[in-house]
């Protein structure tokens, strides 16, 4: 029986020139992504899988995963974990900072201007625009995700239970959310069962 082969994360050593790479990419995905983390996911797979072929597509995924679950937004949390495999302590501080200085530097820019032409009709228009644009790319990101999954009857059940009660029952957190559907997956795992050990070889007499 072939077994299943657990991929290890480690701190990763670059040059210079890969470690500013790293802070140049993560400032454009900044700069140029609209609609937050989740917006920004189908971005940061096309350039660190597809087009730079840093991490493979399995490890991209296990990354998501991770930094949807640890605390801070999902995309300051991949920035900051794939700078850290790709090139150690600064690599990680440069992905972060690339990712974060765009935001920052846009919401000081609009918290100054934005109040005094807020009611323009051009600038209302623009952002419904880029309303729809990013609920395009959210949609992507939902179909690639829900493609990779490996459903069962447990996981079908809570997916759909959790969107009802999303649509639903509004005064429920998210957050109870995906505790539960954690839990649900430990009960699974813990009571499926599993093929014994093959044993030593027999004693001779």
């Amino acid at each position: 029986m072939e077994q299943k082969k657990f991929i290890t994360y480690t701190a990763g050593h670059a040059p210079v020139r890969k470690q500013l790479l790293l802070f140049w990419i993560f400032f454009v995905i900044g700069a140029f992504t609209i609609g937050g983390g989740f917006a920004m996911i189908l971005m940061m797979k096309r350039y660190l899988v597809d087009q730079y072929h840093w991490i493979k597509d399995e490890e991209y995924y296990d990354m998501l995963s991770i930094s949807q679950v640890t605390p801070g937004p999902i995309a300051v949390n991949m920035a900051t974990f794939v700078g850290y495999t790709q090139g150690g302590v600064l690599g990680s501080v440069l992905a972060t900072l690339g990712v974060s200085i765009p935001a920052v530097a846009v919401i000081i820019i609009i918290a100054v201007f934005f109040p005094g032409f807020k009611d323009n009709v051009w600038v209302q228009r623009f952002f419904a625009g880029v309303i729809v644009g990013v609920v395009a790319q959210i949609a992507t990101i939902v179909l690639d995700l829900g493609k990779r999954q490996k459903w069962t009857i447990v996981s079908a059940v809570v997916c759909a239970a959790s969107l009802g009660i999303l649509f639903f029952v509004h005064q429920v957190s998210p957050i109870w959310l995906i505790l539960v559907g954690g839990l649900v997956g430990l009960a699974v795992e813990a009571f499926k069962p599993h093929e014994a050990a093959p044993t030593a070889g027999k004693r001779m007499s």
